[in-house]
């Protein structure tokens, strides 16, 4: 199951205006440091098919070696390196949300009904196309095309790093819903500070409203850098 970027981005913010509030309201101009995994990943990929074999292999060890490292199955690796590759997120980034959301169980469920891995949501499984939440593969691919969703949402607000984990979170909505969230503030600590740990950056989780961020690592396509 894979999905176009613009397809997914365009489905999920007609479908998803409806329910909730707007957001671009109170909006910043982001600072030459904003860090924004998914907007402006980058990275020198190998000119060669063996040093791209190479880079595939290294690249597999690192995420099998996070996802370990937080007791969770090296089998899962390929999944997370998957959806990086297609909605250019960090690896590590997106086995960080997972570990926080279901501590890496695949049959987790939340009483507001969220399943799996990266406790997908009802109505973001109907978005996305999911057909078995249960299923590793496609709870993790329709997890990471959510997150580049709110990340594409609140790019241009200075604290977008903290607004887009908290609307995975919570819900998208207007920026005082998301900065007043206790729930959503740690979530978002939780998040930063196991990515923190995996990736090896000296991050601290960003505030509601402190415009500096964690400088999370970049990661693009294997085959391009996609839409953006």
């Amino acid at each position: 199951m894979m999905w176009r970027h613009g397809i997914v981005l365009l489905s999920l913010g007609s479908l998803l205006s409806g329910a909730v509030e707007n957001v671009f309201a109170d909006r910043r101009t982001p600072s030459r440091r904003d860090m924004r995994p998914i907007m402006e990943a980058q990275t020198n990929m190998p000119s060669t098919d063996m040093g791209e074999t190479l880079w595939k292999h290294r690249e597999l060890a690192r995420v099998a070696g996070v996802v370990r490292s937080l007791g969770g199955s090296p089998h899962h690796a390929p999944i997370f390196l998957a959806a990086a590759k297609e909605y250019e997120i960090d690896p590590a980034f997106i086995a960080s949300v997972a570990f926080v959301e279901s501590s890496f169980r695949t049959r987790a469920v939340s009483n507001c009904g969220a399943r799996g891995l990266m406790q997908i949501r009802p109505l973001v499984m109907k978005i996305m196309g999911v057909t078995d939440p249960w299923d590793p593969y496609q709870n993790v691919m329709a997890g990471a095309g959510y997150l580049r969703y709110c990340f594409e949402r609140y790019r241009s607000h200075s604290n977008s790093t903290y607004l887009a984990l908290a609307a995975y979170n919570i819900g998208p909505g207007r920026v005082k819903k998301l900065t007043g969230s206790d729930p959503a503030k740690r979530f978002v600590r939780k998040v930063m500070g196991v990515y923190s740990k995996v990736s090896g950056t000296r991050a601290s989780a960003p505030s509601a409203s402190d415009s500096g961020r964690p400088r999370l690592k970049g990661y693009a396509s294997l085959v391009g850098t996609g839409s953006r």
